[in-house]
């Protein structure tokens, strides 16, 4: 077994290429992949150039096809021998000093789809610590800086040749009309040179993050914007492969349509965003580390004891408000789990008001700090009047760049999305804080978000669970409304209850809490063929229905999404009727509520 990841360790494109299915099938027997490093938990320049790494995170933007030389021949003029080479799996070739390229015969060329993929958006610390205790090899901090130029005299000598002779090939194997990676002595000028947070694109603003172009191979990898995936691949960290080495073109003699913002932008600094051309592609239905397939099998088992945790935790933190907290862990397991034409079933948005912010103004982030430990991926925004007008929320199509330029709703499935409302202040909301207002509304409602292509506006699917924290009923659309109803007792103490509350939640506590919110998400709900009792209950309500108190279709569908979430969070996989008691109690007791409102403590 150690010679077997030892053979990861050091295999090469040239020695994969050479029996591709077998070197995958002994990829899939890994016992595990920690030992291929991984670029999010390991500094890229401690990686050396041509080895095999990984890295996982969310497609955020996909580029067009790039042309390679699949396979090509070399002319030695000294020995006369004629090579084969490959330019799959890698961006450069060594070609020697006295190597030609053969371009009239034996030449073929294929192509390979270009995609950026951020690491995910909103993952909290916990989650990335252990991540980092995982993958973090400790050894290749003793490994050469692989930043330092390599084969810098080839590079430039390849480039000469190439202005010499026309027959003489660049070491770059991608298409030579667009010479992504030819090298010059003069670099661009700096004030071409665009920042950092252009160049990793990331969705959330002020957030650390690491972005990888991963070069895909295979035609029946069917990805799209914003899947979550872990990719294998062999790294390309050549320093000569940036933008900022371009070569200033004769435009008359070397025309190009790309412009020097679009080279620079798809050719970042391979120290900053690393290459990956991929030779195993895994979508992730979840990326929590915590969650295997064996506590997801025990998870039926364990629910009730972490959902009892849980429950009094947030029942604490809600000011001894156990009916808000009830709805809260609904919502924390809630997630899109069918969509069919224009409808969607399963969003769970949940707004939260009548919070004691004249007592305690920072209330919302407090209890965002500790949801925050619960969650895998969570964002805090607050809705004041400047963020609602200067933030972007929308992914938006650069054309001078030719990128799409993310925004902070272009986040993966299963992201907690919590917005403060708390924080808003009079003042006038401009065109952009309209549409941005109008952009969440549309999130909550359909679980869909627009993105913009300026001449036309393409609506993308997401999951999404926002939860609204407010003082008054959001301005906001919501699936269900839980006015806060605190006790007396427990807002005379809330800071001592954080306190408690941290105490209290162990490492070993909050890792069952953490297992239980990710495996809920993940579970095959089914429905009973007896649901006898649903329909004798509905007919029930409907004859007691009266102008004052309407009952719907929208109510019974209401009734049903609860009722899901009341069986998933005590373990069941389907509907009984005692869930479906606890759960027409829930409903009762939130709509009197919002007939009898007390007014914000």
């Amino acid at each position: 077994m150690v010679r077997s990841m030892h053979d990861f360790e050091t295999v090469t494109p040239d020695v994969w290429r050479q029996n591709e299915e077998q070197w995958k099938e002994r990829l899939f027997k890994l016992p595990n992949w920690y030992k291929i490093p991984l670029i999010n938990s390991n500094a890229s320049h401690n990686l050396s150039d041509g080895t095999l790494a990984r890295f996982r995170g969310m497609v955020q933007d996909m580029h067009n096809p790039e042309f390679y030389f699949e396979e090509f021949e070399v002319f030695n003029t000294i020995t006369n021998e004629v090579k084969t080479k490959s330019g799959k799996y890698t961006d450069t070739s060594s070609i020697l000093e006295n190597e030609k390229i053969n371009y009239t015969e034996n030449l073929k060329s294929a192509q390979r789809q270009t995609m950026v993929v951020v690491s995910l958006p909103g993952l909290n610390e916990w989650a990335q610590k252990v991540e980092d205790d995982k993958n973090h090899l400790s050894h290749l901090n003793d490994q050469p800086n692989t930043s330092k130029r390599l084969n810098t005299t080839n590079l430039k000598r390849s480039y000469e040749d190439c202005e010499e002779d026309s027959n003489a090939m660049d070491v770059t194997v991608a298409e030579i009309g667009k010479k992504e990676a030819k090298v010059a002595d003069k670099a661009i000028e700096p004030s071409n040179i665009v920042s950092r947070e252009h160049l990793l694109n990331f969705p959330l603003p002020d957030v650390a993050s690491k972005s990888c172009i991963i070069k895909i191979y295979d035609d029946s990898e069917n990805l799209k914007i914003n899947d979550m995936v872990e990719v294998v691949g062999f790294l390309s960290v050549d320093p000569g492969l940036s933008g900022e080495f371009q070569p200033e073109n004769n435009a008359f003699m070397e025309p190009s349509d790309e412009t020097q913002a679009e080279t620079i932008t798809h050719n970042p600094p391979p120290s900053l965003v690393p290459r990956l051309h991929v030779v195993y592609v895994k979508k992730l239905e979840h990326c929590n580390p915590l969650v295997t397939d064996a506590n997801q099998e025990n998870m039926p088992v364990e629910s009730n004891a972490a959902r009892d945790h849980l429950l009094k935790a947030l029942t604490e933190l809600l000011l001894g408000d156990e009916l808000a907290a009830q709805y809260l862990i609904c919502h924390l397991i809630a997630c899109v789990y069918l969509r069919q034409d224009t409808i969607t079933l399963g969003q769970f948005c949940l707004n939260l008001s009548n919070l004691p912010i004249k007592r305690y103004p920072n209330y919302a982030k407090q209890l965002y700090d500790v949801i925050k430990q619960f969650v895998t991926k969570s964002y805090y925004l607050p809705l004041t009047v400047d963020n609602m007008n200067t933030m972007a929320l929308l992914p938006k199509k650069d054309y001078d760049c030719n990128r799409l330029t993310s925004g902070i709703l272009q986040l993966s499935k299963h992201t907690h999305l919590v917005l403060d409302e708390t924080q808003m202040q009079q003042g006038q909301l401009d065109a952009t804080g309209v549409n941005n207002i109008a952009a969440l509304g549309n999130l909550i409602k359909l679980q869909k978000v627009e993105y913009d292509f300026k001449y036309y506006k393409m609506e993308f699917d997401s999951d999404i669970s926002v939860l609204v924290l407010s003082e008054g009923k959001s301005l906001l659309p919501s699936d269900y409304h839980v006015p806060l109803r605190p006790e007396k007792s427990s807002l005379d103490i809330f800071d001592a209850i954080v306190e408690a509350a941290n105490y209290y939640l162990k490492e070993e506590i909050m890792n069952s809490i953490r297992i239980y919110l990710t495996s809920l998400k993940l579970v095959k709900y089914s429905i009973s063929d007896d649901l006898q009792f649903v329909e004798e209950d509905f007919i029930e309500m409907r004859s007691k229905s009266d102008d004052d108190n309407p009952v719907s279709a929208d109510d019974l569908h209401r009734l049903l999404v609860l009722a899901r979430l009341v069986s998933l969070s005590r373990g069941l996989d389907t509907l009984n009727k005692e869930c479906w008691d606890i759960t027409k109690k829930m409903e009762e007791e939130r709509v009197i509520r919002l007939k009898n409102r007390v007014a914000p403590f």
